[in-house]
């Protein structure tokens, strides 16, 4: 997240009610001093889940650890990166989390910093209701930096 604010300072606020981007995780007085800014009380975590829910809310970026990826719906969520293995049913799972109908949104965008292609396409095979798994785009690494790079903004309503 260091990164991301140096870039785009604006995003950022030390108050959990405020801001464009935060991190969700647990943790514990123990963990290392790099997480304590993003180690957040029940409350507060409950707050920024019912933020990330509100699309009217500035909140764009949630960045997630082992939190959120099962049971939680938020229909106006467009944008999922992936960087944990997966597979099956959780796998399935995650990826809906961006694939809820919300207004005009014309879909969801999974971006596979690790490799899930296949884990996906075994997936669907088991699990979609067409007898044939669907056409998924599965970008080379140059495009992957193309698209983790552009100087996009969350709301321009194309990938960033």
């Amino acid at each position: 997240m260091k990164k991301i604010v140096t870039l785009r300072p604006e995003w950022h606020s030390d108050d959990v009610a405020k801001g464009k981007i935060k991190v969700v995780m647990t943790g514990s007085a123990a963990a290392p001093a790099s997480f304590q800014p993003h180690i957040h009380s029940k409350d507060e975590r409950r707050n920024l889940k019912l933020r990330a829910k509100n699309p009217d809310d500035e909140l764009e970026i949630v960045i997630v650890r082992d939190m959120w990826l099962t049971g939680f719906d938020a229909p106006s969520l467009h944008t999922m990166y992936v960087d944990k293995p997966m597979q099956s049913a959780g796998l399935m799972q995650t990826i809906a989390r961006v694939n809820r109908r919300f207004k005009d949104k014309p879909g969801g965008l999974i971006v596979d910093y690790i490799g899930l292609f296949q884990s996906l396409q075994d997936a669907l095979a088991v699990y979609s209701p067409w007898p044939k798994p669907m056409h998924l785009w599965h970008p080379d690494q140059k495009q992957k930096r193309s698209v983790m790079t552009s100087d996009c903004s969350p709301t321009c309503g194309q990938p960033c």
